[in-house]
Order: structure tokens, then C-alpha cells, then sequence
């Protein structure tokens, strides 16, 4: 699509105080649509993007256990750094959300980090070109208004429209690799700090990151770092990881779906953005709000104490594993423990309070059906369908069914999409 098309000359159009990344105040109102069709499966903590990301497929602690890591805002110095990267250092940490968070974060669990250097900023487009000159990398798709392939002066933006082969292949390219979920995760948590967005445990806004950023993408590097010294490891676009969905603490060798990372400009809602939300695309699905990060492992392999390199990665050979608050280590696992501990929920079960408007809710690994499709109106959400779709100003629920069953019913109906779940997608229409 030519970046003169009647959508992109209405994004293009918005006041500059709604397009600048890092405006200070700004209600962006509602994301322009896209014409691409199909999306991952998903949540809130694994869910689709919305209609101005959707995929599309390609034509191709205890102290004892828990290593002292660098301070993030003090990131460690390092003479033999590779250019444009930081070295995150080695460290124990717990992974994934307590109870009460979505099953697809759960267990909270120890995972063991070795050293290994992060690139500072998303790929950007230009770093990207080098990669297809060389006609190692495709070039990237241009299906959808906001791949940055479109625009001439989109150098310094993230590379967008890649989808998993390609940014793997750029990595290798470049020396590098896709880092691993656990690593994303433990990079962006300023590792045992554990925060809760890379910044800290301030709400997500648009003076923090690119983020309801109405005219696609920004600038790498736009905003304040955050833990380690990293640039955009919230917002911006999603960053594809090396790894297999699955359930936790499983790490899969295999799968039909790899992780990404991180929230994206498209999103309206805060909890798009925290580290510990995890998303998935199938391989060959790109999208205008996906791009990648690289690493490269420190060599020799440095990994923390009372761990020790096995075939390749850190795994603790001595010492107390770490278990989530509430939790002890019973010799074989971690349990609930005897001052009051609550035992995880089942599997499938959804936390107290989920399913409500714009809270994370439970998703499986794979999109199942679930049962027949029933719209509900909802008009505690008129309110936000008034202010950023007046056209479409009335709130309705659809539950059942799957992601994708749900979109031809509410695009019939001539209705917006506002928000999702693992079991519902919220939208506004006409009345």
C-alpha cells in the first residue's frame, strides 16, 4: 500500500501533539483499522493484535540462591562490548506472575540466567536493509499501513512486518541470536528486581513509552532507558524471542507457536505492556507492531553461583531453589508452605476477578472452541466507545467460540473491536 492511501493520509493528518512520541498528555482515541485478516490465538496475556496489528501469514528470591546482579541503572562496563549492545550479567530470578495472575504466567518459577549481551534497541529498518542487500534477510512485507517499509524516513524506526524466520535470519546475519524468553523477561525485570515494566512500577503512558501511539511506530531510543541501560523494551513494537509457547516451566523443543515480547504502540490498555505478559505468533505471521532485539551469549559461558554450564545454558547444581511468597522448598518441588501459603490453582481456572473489563484473563496454549457465540450488551464500557469510536458509541461483549470465529460477527455488524480475552473481544457499535 503506497503511504498516500486515504488510511495513512488520516493517520498522517492527526495533530503533531498526538503523533510525537512521548507526548505528555495526549487521548489518542482509537487505533486506525487494518485490512489484514488473521491473527494469533490469544488473550490479554497472549491475545491478538488489535485490527492496526493483526498478523499476517508470510509469502515466505533468597539471597543465598539469587545472584547479586549489576544495577540496572548502573548497567556494568564492559571494554570488549559488541557495538549497540549491553551485557546483562548472570542471575537467578523467579519468572512468570504470583497467584492471581494468569495461568499462563504461572507457575512462578526459578530460572537460572548466564551472562549474554542484549542489543540496546530494537532493530531498526535501516540496520534491517543491510540484511536484505546482502540477500540474506526478505525484504519486509508491506501488507499493512503501518510497515515501516512504506515510509522513506522511517530509518531509525523499529524493523517491522519480519516475521519469526526472517528475524532469525537477520540475527544470525549479524552475528547474533534471538534471545530466549527466559532472557527477555530477566533483562527486562532489571532481573531479581523483578519490576513490573522495564521503567519500574509506574502505570504504562505515552511519557513512558511508545505506547497508544496512534501513527505507528516511533523512533528507537525515544523514551528514557530502563532496566540494564535498554531503550523501548516496553512498547514500540513486540520483540520476537527464540522460544516455543508452552506451559510453564516447561520449555519446549518444538511447538507451533514462538513467544514474543514486550507490548506494542498499538495498545490501549496498561496491561499490554507488562514483562511478564507473554504473546505468540505462528512463524510465518508478521505484523506492523512486532519487530526484534538481539543477543549473543557471552563466551565463555558465565553463570551464576551455585549453578554451572550444562550443555550450553546455566543450571543450579547446589543450594535452595527459590519459590514464589507463600511457597517453601519441600525437597522435590516448590510447595505451599506450612505459615499459611495458598496452593496454585487448577489448571484452566481463571484468578478471582478475571474476565472483568481491561484485566488480564486466562488463555490455553492452543485456541480451542468454547461453545456457541453470545453477544451481551455491556454499557459500563459506553463511555470509552463514545470517546474514541463516536460513531460506534454502544459496548458489546461477544463470549464463546475463538478469536478468529469472533470476528466475522462483529465486523457484520459494522462494530469496532475495543478489547480481548481468551474466552470474549469486546467492541463498540452503532447502538
Amino acid at each position: 500500500m503506497s503511504p498516500r492511501s486515504p488510511l495513512v493520509r488520516v493517520v498522517l493528518a492527526l495533530p503533531l501533539a498526538l503523533l510525537g512520541c512521548g507526548s505528555k498528555d495526549a487521548d489518542v482515541g482509537p487505533l486506525p483499522s487494518s485490512s489484514a485478516t488473521s491473527a494469533p490465538s490469544g488473550e490479554p496475556a497472549s491475545a491478538a493484535e488489535a485490527a492496526a496489528s493483526a498478523p499476517a501469514a508470510s509469502e515466505q528470591p533468597s539471597a543465598s540462591s539469587t545472584a547479586a546482579a549489576a544495577s540496572p541503572s548502573k548497567p556494568q562496563a564492559a571494554a570488549d562490548a559488541p557495538p549497540g549492545m549491553v551485557r546483562i550479567p548472570e542471575g537467578i530470578y523467579l519468572m512468570g506472575s504470583p497467584i492471581g495472575g494468569s495461568f499462563e504466567e504461572r507457575p512462578m518459577h526459578e530460572v537460572v540466567v548466564g551472562a549474554f549481551w542484549l542489543d540496546r534497541t530494537e532493530v531498526t529498518m535501516n540496520a534491517y536493509a543491510a540484511c536484505v542487500k546482502a540477500g540474506t534477510c526478505p525484504a519486509p512485507a508491506k501488507n499493512n499501513p503501518f510497515c515501516n517499509a512504506h515510509f522513506d524516513d522511517r530509518g531509525e524506526h523499529p524493523a517491522n512486518c519480519i516475521d519469526w524466520n526472517a528475524a532469525e535470519a537477520f540475527c544470525r546475519f549479524a552475528g547474533k541470536r534471538l534471545p530466549s524468553e527466559r532472557e527477555w523477561e530477566y533483562a527486562a525485570r532489571g532481573g531479581a528486581e523483578r519490576r513490573t515494566f522495564s521503567w519500574g512500577e509506574e502505570p504504562a503512558d505515552e511519557r513512558r513509552a511508545c505506547y497508544k501511539h496512534p501513527g505507528g511506530s516511533c523512533p528507537v531510543g525515544s523514551f528514557a532507558p530502563g532496566a540494564f541501560d535498554l531503550l523501548d523494551m516496553n512498547g514500540n513494537v513486540w520483540e520476537w524471542t527464540s522460544s516455543w509457547f508452552g506451559s510453564y516451566p516447561d520449555e519446549l523443543a518444538t511447538g507451533q507457536y514462538k513467544v514474543y515480547r514486550g507490548g506494542s504502540w498499538s495498545r490501549r490498555f496498561p496491561k499490554w505492556l507488562r514483562n511478564e505478559l507473554r504473546n505468540r505468533y505462528r512463524t510465518n505471521e508478521h505484523s506492523a507492531s512486532l519487530g526484534v532485539r538481539c543477543a549473543k551469549t557471552v563466551e565463555p559461558l558465565v553463570c551464576p553461583a551455585e549453578s554451572a554450564p550444562r550443555d550450553g545454558r546455566c543450571e543450579r547444581v547446589s543450594g535452595v531453589p527459590t519459590c514464589e511468597p507463600g511457597f517453601a522448598w519441600s525437597g522435590k518441588a516448590c510447595a505451599p508452605d506450612a505459615s499459611g501459603g495458598t496452593a496454585p490453582p487448577a489448571a484452566g481456572a481463571r484468578p478471582a476477578g478475571s474476565g472483568a473489563a481491561g484485566e488480564p484473563e486466562a488463555s490455553p496454549p492452543a485456541e480451542k472452541v468454547e461453545g456457541p457465540l453470545v453477544r451481551t450488551r455491556t454499557p459500563q464500557h459506553d463511555v470509552d466507545c463514545q470517546r474514541n469510536w463516536p460513531a460506534t458509541p454502544a459496548a458489546y461483549r461477544w463470549e464463546g467460540g475463538t478469536f478468529h470465529s469472533r470476528n466475522p460477527p462483529i465486523a457484520a455488524a459494522g462494530c469496532q473491536k475495543r478489547d480481548m480475552g481468551r474466552t470474549w473481544t469486546s467492541a463498540c457499535c452503532k447502538s
